[in-house]
């Protein structure tokens, strides 16, 4: 095993997106929340006492009742807290928090343990409240975000028409501007729309003479008409209504940034929306294995705790695995986010345009805390239902609720389909343009898969298992460029494994880069355990999607290195005894116990 010699350096990719793919653990550091500042930890404090005190007892109601009366008492209680004008502008009476701080009150919010009013409060905060922040006027910024922070306003975002979902750009909706110049007038049909029916003021997306462009629209105006409450599968406490404009007048100086901008107002603010997801639904989870162990605990058969079955015991380690794994690429992505962020200076003009930037920038890791999120909360209360058996189809028990509140997760904020899309998409675009190092990372790595270190003891065989997988993939990324360039975004047959592999070498390569972090912490010897079994899953995770992409395309130079490859390593992990250590812990703590 050789050293290699890099033609970059980590201060190279200050701020770039996607840098985890060319970075081992010896040349960059990466945001946890075993960092987390002491102001940052208040701030958790204080939202999870809210959410414990206010939320939780009325969690019921919140999760099961449309009830606009106390939905709008909580906003209002949560807008004292400030806790609704988090990137709202101090002028505008916000606190313009940092993205981490950000993501940390909604992640000790969702303590509460209402999906609902997390979702009221996520679509208002951000999908409502960012289109203004980012490209309204200071008119328009001085007359709504006060209101929209203290909570005496509710928002939301009208994006989705009947014939255009994903495809936004199929709208149908179109604004007219009058004779007199004074009015757009609205005319179409919005669906689907978070907070419709209760909100004061509506981002609302329509054709200007073919240019796709967002209004803000207040629920008083002329031909504006709220439709009906859908009935849906879950999340049952939060408002989802059609929303129809019939010869809507809407002032001119309601437009909301340009004609014609109205694509990027609506793709720029899904950005945050997906790793502000991962979040909450990775706190969803947490909360989900201390439910099913309570119960575990609890309930006896055959004369013995149902928490004493090694199959229960398998569940139970696999799912403090994947919130470890969800949590650990969370704060990653909005550490990393922050670290741009702080280079901009926020006195110009165009500081708005450069946060945009940087978000978009990081539309892998954003992408991937959204799948991540939403499928390891899926997978937990699905195991957590199984855990409880019949109580758990019981609606008198929490969980049948929480089954059909997660199913939205993998839909909101773009399909997780559309997002494995994105992955594939953004990684070809870094390296085709060479806004990363990768084609010049796999050019170092074309002979050396495995570069030589000065780790001792597991770590350098942590260290040897991801270089050799981050080989494979860079192998692989290459192998794709040649074959399709540009045209392998239509290739959705490989685009989903290609996807999967790219996620899975994420979990490991930052999960190992958060443990080595940790040397010297009393938390390490419990993360390693974790992290250990994760190591492992995505091991054979990333060859299994590697051999499903070369089973389509082949290559024999890459199968002949994978195999060369995997005689050097002599990687022989122990996954029972991992998933073992790790339910000692968990039955020690009976709760999740790694944040």
């Amino acid at each position: 095993m050789e050293v290699l010699d890099k033609m970059y350096t980590e201060k190279d990719l200050l701020g770039k997106g996607g840098k985890f793919l060319v970075l081992t653990v010896l040349e960059t550091n990466i945001f946890c929340r075993e960092r987390f500042s002491e102001e940052q930890r208040m701030i958790a404090s204080s939202a999870e006492d809210f959410a414990k005190e206010q939320l939780k007892p009325v969690s019921d109601k919140l999760n099961n009742v449309l009830d606009e009366e106390l939905t709008r008492k909580i906003f209002r209680e949560v807008g004292e807290l400030g806790f609704l004008g988090v990137d709202v502008p101090e002028k505008f009476g916000g606190l313009e928090l940092d993205k981490t701080t950000a993501s940390i009150v909604v992640d000790c919010l969702s303590s509460g343990e209402s999906a609902s009013i997390m979702v009221s409060i996520s679509a208002h905060t951000g999908i409502a409240m960012l289109p203004i922040i980012w490209y309204g006027n200071d008119k328009q910024k001085e007359k709504y975000l006060p209101k929209m922070a203290s909570g005496e306003f509710i928002g939301c975002f009208a994006l989705t028409e009947p014939g255009a979902g994903s495809d936004v750009l199929a709208a149908t909706t179109k604004a007219e501007l009058n004779e007199d110049k004074t009015h757009y007038i609205l005319n179409g049909q919005k669906i689907y729309i978070t907070n419709g029916s209760w909100a004061d003021v509506c981002i609302v997306f329509a054709m200007v003479n073919g240019k796709y462009t967002a209004f803000i629209v207040e629920k008083d105006y002329e031909g504006f008409v709220i439709g009906g409450e859908e009935k849906k599968l879950g999340i049952k406490g939060s408002s989802t209504a059609t929303l129809f404009f019939e010869n809507c007048k809407v002032p001119v100086e309601n437009l909301l940034g340009e004609v014609g901008q109205g694509g990027p107002i609506a793709f720029n603010v899904l950005y945050p929306g997906r790793y502000k997801l991962g979040v909450t639904t990775c706190a969803g989870a947490k909360y989900i294995i201390k439910g099913a162990l309570d119960f575990a605990f609890d309930r006896e058969q055959f004369s013995r705790s149902v928490s004493n079955f090694d199959m229960i015991k398998n569940k139970f380690a696999n799912m403090v695995t994947k919130s470890w794994e969800s949590d650990s690429i969370n704060y990653m992505t909005t550490g990393a986010i922050d670290e741009a962020i702080q280079k901009l200076n926020k006195n110009s003009d165009n500081y708005y345009d450069g946060v945009q930037k940087i978000i978009e920038d990081h539309s892998i890791e954003a992408s991937i805390s959204k799948i991540l999120g939403s499928e390891t909360l899926a997978y937990t209360v699905d195991e957590g239902l199984q855990i409880m058996g019949g109580a758990g189809f019981i609606e008198e028990y929490p969980m049948a609720g929480a089954y059909r509140d997660e199913r939205i997760n993998r839909i909101f904020e773009g399909t997780n389909e559309i997002n494995r899309m994105i992955i594939g998409g953004y990684v070809l675009k870094k390296s085709i343009l060479e806004e990363i190092p990768i084609r010049m990372c796999i050019q170092e790595r074309n002979d050396i898969w495995v570069p030589s270190n000065d780790l001792e003891g597991a770590f350098k065989e942590y260290f040897e298992v991801i270089e050799f997988c981050r080989s494979l993939l860079l192998s692989i990324i290459n192998h794709l460029i040649l074959e399709y360039g540009q045209d392998l975004k239509n290739e959705q047959w490989i685009l989903e494994p290609f996807a999967d592999l790219i996620i899975s070498f994420s979990i490991i390569d930052i999960g190992f880069k958060r443990l080595y972090g940790l040397e010297g912490s009393d938390h390490k010897k419990n993360t390693e355990t974790v992290f250990k079994l994760s190591l492992a899953n995505h091991f054979y995770e990333i060859r299994k999607n590697a051999e499903l992409i070369l089973e389509y395309k082949p290559n024999d130079d890459i199968e002949e290195k994978i195999q060369q490859s995997l005689k050097e390593l002599k990687y022989k992990p122990n996954r029972i005894k991992y998933k073992q250590d790790i339910v000692d812990d968990l039955y020690k703590y009976k709760k999740y116990y790694l944040d």
